[in-house]
């Protein structure tokens, strides 16, 4: 038996039963394909006063009181009108602080228009930039005639009995391979006599000392900075306009979502995996995984385990095999040549002492760790850092050299020897670790205490004197290591961490102290005291470079994680570290803030002026310690406490980090992975792996990925022409779209439209420019 089945549609929600079409009519199909699919694009705009208040940005009619309290909430026939300004204090507010800023980043060169590397006609950009279309795969000098289809020439082999000393190293491949630093030289010397440049300029280094003002007057302008932004006035308008920004974005997605993908899928051969993405914070003490550092130990044990890497504090000198099997057969090495334990001691003792102030320990608590961190993961050891130097070729510059699209500035902590800076100059040019994808920043701790304990300075002044004077006397001018590597630094950050000492022992007055004067029972100066300080020689050493036409280095700091640490910079102010840490960055900083999860919850006035400036904010949500506040703001600014009991396990996760609120409300946020040993990377591409994880959890799009690293690039440490190469701008004023960062630099589009290059949409561009231009009007009244 055969059922028949009649195809019947369901019933109409537009006609009655009566209209229902019949017949043809009834099943016709439409004429053509639709195009897209319906939803909020293909909405027809409305011309009515509401529709207009939406698309602006304002749903809501503002409060009664704030109208009332306005001189200018009432027009002269007596109607409302919106209230969009501030009052005459607050503008005045806003005019010193945004004086004040550009004051000290002009003074010390550290604007983009300052800095010659942005000027690319004029600045010596060394080596060449590679041909557009270039790839790792097909440039023919990387390959060996010998190498076959799998690539054997990358990777070491292993070698029977006693002759791998006889065995050819193997070389690894790279750009920086083909760089000579005799032609660098050259090319140098060549562009000083073309423009009558002098090749080395004599400092007075003892003139340079006294000429540093004193820290009063910054200590004043401190004081008035703060004063403004700890109004209570300020502080309820920030939260307004903070949460108004953030309500805005969530109405912009609602409305242009859509709009937002379709003109991201026009630009059909641009997307995330193929647009520039800087990594502006690559630890080089973590820079490889600990599945790379435990592959390169088992490799070298089998290639080379009687080799001599090592003497310890006694004068003995050891082999590989005696690091690891301490007397016993291999077996006894493990799955893991390094582990958890061992990162943990990397992380909590290692790092923060021996790495930064070198000591020799007579009876080391862990032999083994200290044997393992200075042979592998330090460049000033017994093998010139050959190990390290290996490593950082084959799993960093190769990795991004092969992608193509993954660049980064590596973060090296500044140690304090004397010739600190030789050492790590003739360390990069004498193994090439050189690259397109790579350039540096110099890391400086609050070690001064340690410094003092362990007798290496005297006061403060010999602290400043370890890291400036190498850098500003004639020896360090004619020196063409020093001169190719500062060539390449983008950044000097100061690092404030937990681990910073903290009592006091004399209770020094800082802005009435000298840096020759501080030295009392080795008290540790305040964040503000360093920062000052620093940034008067970075000042001095910019002049100089800047005299010379070469590039200028940007000063950045992070911000500490906890927040129970009060400020000594002053004894008549009650602010945390982490404020004094914020305003100084404020001030000093052009490079942007580091570790700058904690702005989101110190301040809203804070947080809502570095919306205004565009400073950029760096963090790293893999690796750093997520915040607990979630969303918005509590009325006093800070975390409401739902339990007391001590015991409770702390409850942060990666969605209690506020990266992606600051980045919905509009500031420059960039994604950096960090220290890769540290944070328990599972991938070859940390960076990518950074961004994967955030567009999984909050379901990203292709707009806000490529804004994310589109930011990361314009706000990068990287010449001019990468910048016009990758995201199409540059400094010279066109008629296009401009971008302001920082306050003191704004970037002009090359072109109309951009978007082929980094393929952000242009409607999400324009809803940001918009909302900044409204902010500033909101200000400016």
């Amino acid at each position: 038996m055969t059922a028949t089945f009649e195809n019947k549609r369901r019933p109409s929600l537009l006609f009655d039963v009566d209209d229902e079409p019949t017949g043809a009519r009834k099943f016709r199909s439409p004429s053509g394909t639709v195009a897209h699919s319906l939803d909020n694009t293909d909405m027809v705009a409305l011309t009515t006063s509401f529709d207009k208040q939406i698309s602006e940005g304002h749903p809501m009619y503002f409060e009664e009181d704030e109208i009332l309290n306005d001189v200018e909430a009432l027009d002269e026939s007596g109607a409302l009108v919106q209230c969009t300004k501030v009052n005459s204090e607050g503008k005045a507010g806003f005019g010193f602080i945004q004086d004040l800023r550009v004051k000290y980043i002009r003074e010390s060169a550290q604007d983009a228009k300052s800095n010659m590397k942005n000027d690319a006609k004029n600045w010596f950009l060394y080596p060449k930039p590679l041909p557009k279309f270039w790839k790792f795969e097909s440039d023919q000098r990387l390959y060996d005639e010998a190498d076959s289809a799998s690539m054997q020439g990358y990777f070491y082999t292993r070698a029977d009995g006693d002759n791998f000393q006889n065995e050819k190293r193997v070389q690894l491949h790279y750009t920086g391979q083909f760089i000579k630093l005799s032609h660098f030289a050259k090319e140098l010397e060549k562009f000083y006599n073309e423009r009558g440049l002098p090749q080395a300029m004599a400092t007075d280094y003892a003139a340079v000392v006294a000429r540093i003002p004193s820290i009063f007057q910054f200590g004043q302008d401190f004081e008035q900075c703060l004063n403004i932004v700890t109004s209570e006035k300020m502080d309820a308008q920030a939260v307004k306009r903070t949460e108004y920004l953030l309500h805005r974005y969530e109405l912009f997605q609602q409305l242009q979502g859509r709009s937002e993908i379709r003109e991201s899928r026009l630009v059909p051969h641009r997307d995330f995996y193929n647009i520039r993405k800087v990594d502006q914070n690559y630890l080089l003490s973590g820079c490889i995984s600990q599945r790379q550092l435990n592959d390169f130990i088992w490799e070298k044990l089998n290639i080379e385990p009687n080799r001599i890497v090592y003497v310890n504090s006694e004068g003995t000198q050891l082999t590989l095999r005696q690091i690891f099997c301490q007397g016993s057969d291999d077996e006894s090495i493990g799955l893991k040549a390094v582990d958890d334990l061992f990162l943990d001691w990397y992380r909590s003792v290692y790092l923060s002492s021996d790495h930064l102030v070198r000591t020799d320990f007579k009876n080391p608590q862990n032999p083994k760790y200290v044997a393992i961190a200075r042979t592998f993961l330090e460049f000033d050891n017994y093998i010139d850092g050959e190990y390290f130097a290996e490593m950082v070729v084959k799993y960093v510059i190769q990795s991004f050299e092969k992608s193509k699209y993954q660049v980064a500035q590596l973060s090296v902590d500044f140690q304090f020897d004397g010739s600190w800076w030789t050492k790590f100059s003739e360390w990069v040019t004498r193994w090439k670790l050189v690259s397109y994808n790579i350039r540096w920043n110099i890391r400086l701790n609050r070690c001064f205490t340690k410094l003092y304990s362990a007798n290496r300075v005297q006061n403060f002044q010999d602290y400043l004197d370890h890291i400036f004077r190498p850098l500003l006397e004639l020896e360090g001018s004619k020196s063409v290591e020093l001169q190719f590597i500062l060539s390449t630094v983008c950044c000097f950050d100061l690092v404030v961490s937990e681990t910073d000492d903290y009592v006091w022992k004399s209770f020094l007055q800082p802005q009435h102290t000298s840096p020759s004067d501080w030295s009392g029972s080795g008290d540790n100066p305040p964040v503000a005291y360093y920062m000052f300080y620093i940034y008067q020689y970075l000042k001095v050493l910019n002049e100089k470079r800047k005299s010379r036409g070469r590039n200028t280095i940007a000063l950045r700091n992070y911000c500490p994680i906890t927040a129970s640490r009060v400020s000594q910079f002053r004894k008549d102010l009650s602010i945390t570290e982490q404020f004094e840490s914020l305003i100084c960055n404020f001030m000093l900083c052009e490079g942007g803030l580091l570790q700058a999860e904690s702005l989101w919850r110190v301040s809203p006035t804070i947080l809502y002026l570095y919306y205004l400036f565009q400073i950029p904010v760096v963090v790293s949500p893999l690796s750093s310690v997520s915040l607990l506040l979630e969303h918005g703001h509590s009325e006093a600014g800070r975390i409401p406490i739902t339990d007391r009991d001590v015991t409770t396990p702390s409850t942060r996760t990666y969605t209690g980090n506020p990266f992606m609120s600051m980045h919905r409300m509009g500031l420059k946020v960039l994604l950096s992975s960090s220290s890769v040993l540290l944070n328990c990377s599972y991938t070859m591409e940390p960076i990518i792996e950074e961004y994967s994880v955030a567009a999984s959890i909050y379901l990203l799009t292709s707009a806000d990925m490529c804004e994310l690293v589109r930011d990361s690039v314009l706000t990068s440490g990287y010449e001019g022409f990468y910048k016009a190469h990758w995201n199409g701008v540059r400094l010279d004023d066109t008629d296009f779209y401009k971008e302001r960062i920082g306050l003191t630099d704004i970037w002009y589009d090359q072109e109309p439209d951009t978007c082929y290059k980094h393929n952000v949409p242009n409607a999400r561009r324009f809803y940001r420019r918009n909302c900044l231009e409204r902010e500033w009007q909101f200000i400016n009244g």
